[in-house]
Parts: C-alpha cells; sequence; structure tokens
C-alpha cells in the first residue's frame, strides 16, 4: 500500500514457476519498504503470510501473453518465463488499470534482498526524473523506474525491432540492451528525456574492479537490519540491494522465516541466516542437521 511520498511507486513483476528458497529474506526486505508497492502476477502459491505492500494475482504465462497482445495488436506468445525479460518495457501498457494512481512503475527481479529504496531514490531524484536505472548508464532489468505516463510508456515502440523482440522466441534482452539503445540514442539526438543512472546502487558499497553483478562467494558479507542493507567490510556501507543472480545454485537454504519477523539477517552464498555462521550451509546435512542449524538461526 502507498505510504506518504509524494510519487507512488509500483514495481511489477510477474513470476512463474517455484518461489525460491530465499522468498521468505524477499518479502521481509519488500515489508521494510511500506511507501513502495510490488505487484506480482504468478501461478505459483499465494504466501498465506505476506506483506501488505505486496500484491499476489494469480496469473499464468498465457495469459499474460494475451494481455501483451491486446496492448501491441500483436500475436504474442511467451513460451517460457524468461521471455518476461523482452516485454517488461510493456508493463506500463499492460497493467494500465493497476497503475491508477502511481507516479512511477518499473520491474525488479526477486533474486534480490532490497535495502532502504527510498533512501537512494528520493522524491527530489523522481521529481527531475523519467527514467531511474540501479545500473550505471544501462537500464537495469533488476531494477528501473519509469515515470507512469503515455510518452513514456511508450518509449519501446521508438526501437526498430521491438516487434521481432516481442514475437520471436528467442531472448532480446530488450528489457536492458534495448531500452538502454532507445534512451541513448534520444539522448544522442538532443531530445529531452531525464535519465538518472549515475552509478550502480547495488551489491557493493565502492566500485569494484569487476562488474557488480559478478558477486564472489562470501560468507555473511551482507547484513539486512531494520529495513536497511549493508555490505561487510572496510570498503562496505549502505547499499540499495543485493542482486545475487550468480548464486542461484549455491543459495539453497534460508534459516529465516517471515512470520519471526527478524530485524536482523545475513547473506552469504550458500544461505540466508539470523546470524553469522563460521561455516557455508553446504555442511547442514545429516547426520549433523539437527545440530548445525543452530548455528544459523
Amino acid at each position: 500500500m502507498p505510504g506518504n511520498n509524494v510519487n507512488k511507486i509500483l514495481l511489477i513483476n510477474p513470476y512463474y514457476g517455484k518461489w525460491p528458497t530465499w522468498m521468505p529474506a524477499f518479502l521481509l526486505s519488500c515489508k521494510a519498504n511500506p511507501s513502495v508497492t510490488w505487484f506480482i502476477p504468478t501461478d505459483c502459491e499465494i504466501p498465506k503470510n505476506h506483506p501488505e505492500n505486496v500484491i499476489f494475482v494469480k496469473s499464468s504465462l498465457a495469459e499474460l501473453s494475451a494481455q501483451a497482445s491486446e496492448v501491441t495488436g500483436l500475436d504474442i506468445k511467451m513460451q517460457r518465463p524468461y521471455k518476461l525479460n523482452d516485454i517488461r518495457p510493456l508493463f506500463g501498457k499492460i497493467f494500465n488499470n493497476e497503475l491508477q494512481g502511481y507516479e512511477f512503475w518499473g520491474h525488479c527481479d526477486i533474486d534480490v534482498i532490497f535495502g532502504n529504496i527510498r533512501s537512494f531514490i528520493t522524491d527530489d531524484i523522481l521529481n527531475n526524473h523519467d527514467v531511474i536505472s540501479a545500473r550505471k548508464n544501462n537500464i537495469a532489468g533488476h531494477f528501473t523506474l519509469y515515470r507512469n505516463n503515455d510518452e513514456i510508456n511508450s518509449l519501446y515502440q521508438s526501437h526498430p525491432v521491438y516487434k521481432d523482440a516481442f514475437l520471436n522466441l528467442d531472448s532480446y534482452y530488450f528489457d536492458e540492451v534495448g531500452m538502454t539503445e532507445v534512451i541513448k540514442k534520444k539522448q544522442k539526438n538532443g531530445e529531452n528525456i531525464r535519465v538518472y543512472w549515475p552509478d550502480y546502487l547495488l551489491n557493493f558499497k565502492k566500485p569494484r574492479k569487476q562488474k557488480p553483478s559478478h558477486v564472489p562467494k562470501v560468507l555473511n558479507h551482507w547484513r539486512w537490519e531494520e529495513g536497511k542493507l549493508f555490505e561487510e567490510g572496510s570498503e562496505g556501507g549502505e547499499i540499495m540491494y543485493l542482486h545475487f543472480m550468480t548464486w542461484k545454485k549455491t543459495l539453497q537454504h534460508c534459516f529465516v522465516d517471515y512470520t519471526d519477523n527478524p530485524s536482523e539477517f545475513y547473506v552469504s552464498y550458500t544461505h540466508i541466516s539470523q546470524k553469522k555462521a563460521p561455516i557455508p550451509a553446504d555442511f547442514a546435512k545429516i547426520p549433523f542437521s539437527k545440530i548445525l542449524p543452530s548455528l544459523f538461526k
């Protein structure tokens, strides 16, 4: 439910398949951002316990394909969930009814833990920009905001291959590559499109030689505390969110329960735990499973 900020934000993230292990921690991080609303169409079982600002609706990939077809006049038939990345720029039109009363809409990922979003995306930034991205000089699929008006919601139409991106079964990465090309071309042509993407707002407090998308296999390196997210260590500090896209195969344990409503937890490459753990969670297996979980809770 929108809070008292001037600019109301709706993050739209259709999700199909099976909820990830870390879903309780994701929901806790959303709950701590009451001035931002998440809208999640899904064919998964809707969690019995979830924050008021996360709205789940039953949906299927076929139904979303039909909605995309209706607003574009194209015959869009997505065959796999990953193809959603290509139609994200359409969300402003597909979810026009749901966006009534919101100044901004955006898309994000679920393989993230959010910190305090409004500490980084202030009303001053929103008032003076039409597109806001968490990647430096590029649109981020895992967090980008668009002003909710017809001009911005139609930006995708200026790309010469947008129809191919929507119709072709292959991935075009149109949410990131295509929309970045659209915006940079408009800037080059002197068009007045106000974009905010001065730095990376994820994973690391200070820039690294490697891209922020490369997340090393480390223990207890990120701490979520009462809605804020911190990178630990001498070069650390507060960040907007952690995106662990390279950990999907290793982050297989979540020792955090949404209903427990913990004020703090730590994120490692194998697990999310309420206290610092001395070992990777891979070791929490039978016959030690009755003992070792105490290391993580």
